[in-house]
């Protein structure tokens, strides 16, 4: 069995910042900041930190109940942002997820940055939620650094097949980040560019098993690639 764990923005898909700008508009709602900015890069950083980070510059701190309350807002508000920034799935992902849902020897799975919710929210309102395994799928909530997501992950999977070898274990994602989460328990690391924010050389300093510029047209190339 081979384990593909995704992750969703950059990678499946963009949301034209629809994420963002619902978390700067729980800002506003909960502390009357207009127009917050965030103080560290986005990219590949779960909302753990995210969220963790904003309420520092905003208070000085950050308490357990501040950061639960920012994310019930954020929560609450992504769907009308989903629908409103008019995002869209990255080029022959819907295709490639369902050929791959038809191989028995093939899992794919959630590894991400987004809490759980937001995290369904996004892959629900694109249409491509059907495709992934919930029970292995690992979400922001669990950390704020994503390389204890990939261990999270790990030991789902031992719990299921203890006999894993963890070249087995594909992380597909966008940013350096997913290369280190994948380093972090010896997984393979594929890389889409085609939503990311980083260009191939930044990504190849990380020394990511291998990077293309979109999934093929053909599914099948995919699966072959994951075969090499």
């Amino acid at each position: 069995m081979k384990y593909l764990f995704w992750d969703i923005d950059g990678t499946l898909l963009l949301t034209q910042r629809a994420g963002i700008d619902a978390l700067k508009e729980s800002v506003r709602i909960r502390y009357g900041k207009e127009d917050f900015e965030f103080s560290h890069s986005l990219a590949g950083r779960t909302d753990s930190f995210i969220i963790k980070s904003a309420l520092t510059d905003i208070k000085g701190k950050c308490t357990a109940a501040d950061a639960a309350g920012l994310l019930i807002t954020y929560n609450k508000i992504l769907p009308q942002f989903l629908a409103t920034h008019k995002g869209a799935l990255l080029p022959n992902v819907n295709k490639t997820l369902e050929f791959l849902s038809t191989k028995k020897d093939y899992c794919s799975a959630l590894l991400t940055g987004n809490c759980s919710r937001a995290a369904y929210e996004k892959v629900s309102y694109y249409g491509v939620q059907k495709y992934f395994n919930y029970q292995l799928s690992t979400f922001g909530e669990i950390s704020e650094d994503r390389q204890v997501l990939a261990q999270a992950a790990l030991q789902k999977i031992y719990v299921k097949n203890p006999e894993i070898n963890s070249r087995d274990i594909f992380i597909i994602g966008d940013t350096p980040h997913d290369i280190l989460c994948a380093n972090a328990i010896n997984a393979k690391c594929l890389i889409v560019t085609a939503g990311s924010s980083y260009t191939e050389a930044q990504l190849n300093e990380f020394r990511p098993w291998k990077i293309i510029s979109s999934l093929p047209d053909n599914p099948q190339i995919f699966l072959n690639l994951l075969e090499e």
